[in-house]
């Protein structure tokens, strides 16, 4: 029980480390040995998933005006209009299957 409640403050103090980092840190203040997978167990139900960090600000009132706005001066553009325009896309693609990204709890 006092792991649990000590993996979830050391998870929320520090967003960003990796469940490596939080069985070594438990190992080392406690003494317990647990595994990368009984960290992941630990903190499911406490609501504490890994996933990767938002990259984006969420938009403001402004922001979605000036997007409405936009697109409605757009709406009727035709084919010939949009053919001039360059959009681009900012995905990102790996052929590998570790990308390195950055999780957070």
């Amino acid at each position: 029980m006092r792991t649990g409640i000590y993996l979830a403050v050391t998870t929320k103090r520090n967003r960003r480390s990796t469940s490596s980092d939080l069985f070594r840190q438990l190992s080392s203040a406690t003494g317990t040995t647990v595994s990368r997978q009984t960290v992941y167990r630990r903190l499911e139900p406490i609501c504490l998933y890994s996933r990767r960090p938002v990259r984006w600000v969420p938009l403001t009132a402004t922001h979605c005006r000036l997007r409405l706005t936009w697109s409605r001066e757009h709406a009727l553009w035709t084919p010939q209009q949009w053919s001039c325009v360059m959009i681009s896309d900012d995905s990102r693609f790996s052929f590998q299957s570790d990308s390195r990204r950055t999780l957070i709890w």
